[in-house]
């Protein structure tokens, strides 16, 4: 009995000298003041449940961060407690364990990597700090929820200001932003969106700005109007219904306006400049876009895998890409502008039924590209002095080109490489350099369609 009973104390002591230990303060001081003298050491010599101060100074290191801490600058002004990466092409901060703090830091130089890297995590807080010159200021990677974005300033990232990477799950999701503010990063707010089902179910509300101008994050929501009063900086409209969205002036964002799952919407009168994506279009249905400018972006407007969109009359010049619809049905395009973009004006690939009619595409590497489309209309469109190839059919068929224009091009006024049972009719190009592959069994000197009695004038 006597020794069950010294068992039962000794387990006793264990329990409270764990809870305790748990519970502890570290702190660290730069100058040597303290037991460690880097943000590392006490990481490493910290356990579960313990709070890290950390004193004001300079801190050159990368930190792994794979416990449940909290990192706490003593000061709490950034402006005196600053961690620069030792590391340019790694994180400052990477978070690999849920329940993190990370609070009162000025991050800086990590240039291709990210101040704070949250690594599939959930239930952290990160706020209160001051994010410069890394490649992202704050990123939330893969299947990063349930976390807490406060009052942090993301200023001068070579990339983007913040980054939420959701992956194709249900998981990456939840997260929320409140007062954060993202000045002159190349793309100050980025979403992700390469997984077609990720969760876009994010807290974000209009106290998060950009470039001083707020972000407007409408999820699940019907018959909502954004006009030049919103002085909108980013907008994101997920699972939403009968958008309008004009007379916007949008900037420096991965997409300025994004659609996701979002139908019966109109987008009408916007300007867009220096976006990685100006318009997105993704999963979303029975939408319409007017009038609007999108100059100097990767992709001008862009529509993947979506139903029955319109855009008409839309100016895309100077871009990568000016118009671009992937793996989309029954998108139509008529009498847009796409003229002086580097790639190409206008692409649609892996696409069927689409109407291309009455659009300009000069000056471009390429002037309308089709790769992998069908049962698609070509028609009275004008693509010339391209670098490239004015119309270009790359393995697609059963289209059909009339009355289109290819002048001027220095490679081909119409290119019809790997393509077959395609119709053209009464087409006009720089004939002496159209080109139809020397197998094709089309072939013929006059670019005819063989057994189709069409043929093309010169």
């Amino acid at each position: 009995m006597r020794i069950k009973i010294y068992l039962i104390i000794i387990y006793s002591l264990l329990i409270i000298n764990t809870v305790t230990a748990a519970a502890s303060t570290i702190t660290v001081d730069s100058s040597g003041n303290e037991n460690y003298t880097s943000i590392q050491q006490a990481v490493n010599n910290s356990v579960d449940g313990d709070t890290i101060f950390v004193s004001k100074g300079v801190y050159v290191e990368n930190v792994d961060v794979d416990k449940k801490l909290a990192i706490i600058s003593k000061s709490g002004n950034p402006e005196d407690t600053i961690v620069q990466a030792l590391s340019p092409g790694d994180h400052i901060f990477h978070v690999t364990a849920n329940n993190v703090t990370i609070k009162g830091f000025s991050l800086i130089n990590s240039s291709s990597g990210s101040g704070i890297y949250l690594d599939s995590v959930q239930y952290s807080t990160i706020a209160n700090n001051y994010l410069q010159a890394n490649g992202i200021g704050i990123y939330l990677w893969n299947a990063a929820k349930d976390n807490i974005l406060i009052n942090n300033t993301a200023l001068d990232n070579i990339w983007s200001g913040i980054r939420l990477s959701p992956d194709d799950s249900e998981l990456a999701s939840n997260n929320t932003l409140i007062n954060n503010t993202m000045v002159n990063n190349k793309y100050n707010f980025e979403i992700y969106t390469g997984y077609e089902n990720a969760s876009m179910q994010n807290n974000i509300d209009t106290t998060n700005t950009v470039n001083g101008k707020p972000i407007y994050y409408l999820v699940n929501v019907s018959n909502v109007t954004l006009n030049s009063a919103s002085n909108a900086g980013a907008i994101y409209c997920i699972n939403c219904q009968n958008m309008s969205i004009k007379d916007q002036f949008l900037q420096n964002n991965s997409q300025s306006i994004a659609l996701f799952n979002t139908n019966d919407s109109r987008f009408d009168s916007n300007i867009l400049s220096n976006n990685a994506v100006g318009i997105l279009l993704f999963n979303s249905d029975n939408n319409t876009g007017l009038n609007n400018i999108v100059v100097n972006n990767i992709i001008g407007i862009g529509i993947v895998k979506s139903t029955d969109n319109y855009l008409s009359n839309n100016v895309a010049n100077s871009n990568i890409v000016g118009l671009d619809v992937h793996e989309s049905t029954n998108t139509e395009l008529n009498n847009n502008t796409a003229n002086f973009n580097k790639d190409n004006g206008i692409t649609l690939s892996s696409s069927i039924q689409n109407k291309v009619n009455g659009n300009i595409a000069n000056h471009n590497g390429g002037g309308i590209k089709l790769f992998n489309c069908s049962n698609s209309l070509l028609n009275n469109n004008i693509a010339n002095s391209n670098e490239y190839a004015g119309i270009d059919l790359g393995s697609s068929k059963d289209n059909i080109l009339t009355d289109n224009i290819a002048n001027s091009n220095k490679k081909y006024g119409f290119e019809l490489a790997g393509s077959d049972n395609n119709t053209l009719r009464d087409n006009i190009g720089n004939s002496d350099m159209d080109h139809l592959p020397d197998d094709s069994p089309n072939r013929t000197s006059k670019n005819e369609t063989k057994d189709q009695g069409i043929e093309n004038k010169s």
